[in-house]
């Protein structure tokens, strides 16, 4: 069942951090000081931290103490002194001479506030205005809150799939960092947003990287004793609980959670850890219980929150947990509170105004590429006026030329659309998994099963319009084809996929389907009639600056084999040659494979070499 997971903690409110220059830099305090103040909502330490940070003449010093009140006004909800204290911050930064270094201090706080008080048109013109300026400084922890707002911002209006790209550039910050005293709120971040991401995509490798940052969030947590990331942490775990169905488990998470909340000094909003409590008994098809959580949930979301996206989400929620208990009349009217809420917080005219400004940002960062693009413009234009009468004669041959060119692409890639996957392999994984199902029993073993096929089913389908695909998402189609392969053929195979440290497996792009015809072939041909285990050992690595792959089976190898299993070795390689001889042709590289026996005797070994292509240098 697919959920709507709700933002349910307040931000970090660690968002204001030292800038580069020196002379802009308050000495008396440091940013992991003011972390710990807030985080630890210790209000004796902060008033008197405030006070003498004020008595002093340093004035950056007086900037940042007002940093630390507007964190704790809003922490404590009181919008209306946090905007007076925003804009005495704002008055004194235009009066000092480093004021473009430190206002954007004043744009992160406008933008926390525009936050609270669901101001989102004001949060995204806030947040933009940030990050232009993160970029500007190269202040990359403050990049990286900007874009954390930016992503709370698109959650909230209902647009979640402008947020992955925002995630992944967030990573790279994240993963610069190293271990310090923010590793526990970034990795936390990370480990919300894959989760989030897998509830959309259903990827495997997304869970598991949520669930390798939440470790790693949990451990900080622990050791800095910090309840606030602890329950996120907890959250999160809940989260991934329930995505591998183990739904026990995600109620003690839930009731861990709940635990640590109460914990923290200021009062937080619980509601959607009582939403996520109620889903989970609704799973154990416990509808008393979940009828009671999603109760108490909507009792602290309309006390503590009033009428936000978070609580028109509540309302949801209980309207499908009221149906399936049976209880009609209190689905109905719950759905009725969910659709005015909804149409109230999420209109068409304010998601208008905040896509302008976004547009906006984009538009003002890319105006210098904009005037170099026209000039060149200008500059080709020229030429080709002035080359005109000179290419005349050979305008015919060359358009001739390009036919043929256009041609062979097409053939090719018809041949390629036509040999995407093995069909018979759709009617024999269909075959297993029935067998599979009678034979174990296993609700949930089958259900997996049946998500990883539909998944290569998909994927098949979409690599037809995919001309290229990054090497991580090669190695997971890969890996969930080899785990239905092994439904087929239990204990028939083993198999290993591995990638060089260094290798950007997000961002380096290779042909999609290039890997999968050889494993085809090692299992259904090379693995054919031996009486030993099979072995699959698939690598990526980065050599001479181009990517290897290597492809290697123990199977009976071609050369022995019988003239079957020549002639599949032959649909592969004709595959893998139109493949690269369509990168060749566009990319203008030097792209290429080999196929032998493998030096042990046994099996085939087929290694490929291609460039390094980059998603930023193709539109694929």
């Amino acid at each position: 069942m697919k959920r709507i997971f709700i933002s349910f903690l307040c931000f970090s409110f660690f968002l204001n951090y030292s800038v580069a220059q020196p002379e802009c830099r308050c000495t008396q305090i440091t940013q992991q000081q003011i972390d710990g103040l807030i985080s630890n909502f210790d209000f004796t330490a902060i008033h008197q931290t405030i006070h003498k940070l004020r008595s002093g003449n340093d004035k950056t010093c007086q900037v940042m103490s007002y940093n630390i009140e507007v964190d704790y006004l809003m922490a404590k909800k009181n919008l209306t002194e946090a905007l007076s204290a925003i804009q005495k911050q704002e008055k004194l930064i235009f009066s000092l001479s480093c004021k473009k270094e430190l206002l954007i201090h004043t744009y992160l706080n406008y933008a926390n506030y525009c936050r609270f008080s669901q101001d989102y048109e004001g949060l995204s013109n806030y947040a933009f205005k940030a990050l232009k300026e993160a970029e500007a400084l190269k202040d990359k922890q403050k990049e990286l809150k900007a874009i954390a707002l930016i992503v709370f911002l698109n959650t909230r209006q209902n647009q979640n799939e402008k947020n992955w790209d925002y995630v992944k550039r967030a990573e790279k910050i994240i993963q610069t960092l190293g271990a310090d005293y923010t590793l526990a709120t970034n990795y936390n971040w990370l480990a919300f947003e894959y989760e989030q991401e897998y509830s959309t995509k259903g990827r495997r490798g997304l869970m598991d990287s949520s669930v390798m940052y939440s470790a790693i969030a949990l451990k900080a947590a622990l050791k800095r004793n910090d309840h606030f990331e602890i329950t996120r942490c907890f959250r999160v775990l809940e989260s991934n609980a329930v995505s591998k169905g183990d739904f026990s488990a995600a109620v003690h998470y839930a009731d861990s959670a709940i635990f640590h909340l109460k914990k923290i000094k200021i009062p937080m909003n619980p509601a959607a850890l009582y939403v996520a409590k109620a889903l989970d008994y609704a799973d154990l098809k416990n509808y008393g219980e979940a009828q009671r959580w999603i109760d108490t949930s909507i009792y602290y979301s309309e006390k503590m929150e009033g009428k936000t996206p978070a609580t028109a989400a509540v309302y949801g929620q209980a309207a499908q947990i009221f149906e399936k208990a049976g209880n009609l009349p209190r689905a109905i009217a719950t759905m009725k509170v969910y659709n005015q809420m909804k149409d109230s917080v999420f209109t068409q005219e304010r998601l208008k105004k905040i896509n302008e400004l976004e547009q906006k940002y984009n538009k003002e960062k890319n105006e210098n590429t904009i005037k170099d693009l026209a000039r060149k413009k200008q500059f080709y234009l020229f030429l080709a006026i002035a080359g005109l009468l000179g290419v005349a004669a050979i305008s015919f041959f060359l358009r001739q030329q390009s036919l043929t060119y256009k041609k062979n692409i097409l053939e090719t890639e018809q041949r390629l659309n036509r040999a995407r996957m093995n069909p018979h392999f759709f009617f024999n994984a269909l075959t297993a998994l029935q067998k599979f199902a009678v034979k174990e029993n296993n609700p949930q073993a089958m259900a997996n099963n049946l998500s990883r096929f539909s998944n290569i089913m998909r994927e098949t389908l979409e690599s037809t319009y995919k001309e290229y695909v990054t090497v991580e998402y090669e190695m997971e189609f890969i890996e969930e084809y080899l785990e239905v392969q092994s439904i087929r053929f239990p204990q028939a195979f083993i198999y290993s996929i591995t990638t060089d440290g260094n290798l950007e497996v997000d961002e380096l792009l290779i042909p999609s389907m290039i890997v999968q015809p050889f494993v085809e072939n090692s299992i259904e041909h090379g693995f054919s009639g031996i009486d030993y285990q099979g072995n699959i050992r698939i690598g990526f690595v980065k050599k001479n600056q181009e990517l290897m792959i290597s492809i290697a089976d123990n199977g009976k190898g071609f050369r022995t084999s019988a003239q079957e299993n020549n002639a599949h070795i032959s649909r592969a390689s004709q595959i893998l040659k139109d493949r690269i001889y369509l990168l060749n042709l566009k990319l203008k590289t030097r792209a290429g494979f080999h196929i032998d026996n493998d030096v042990s005797g046994k099996g085939v070994i087929v290694k490929i070499n291609l460039p390094l292509l980059y998603k930023n240098q193709t539109q694929s």
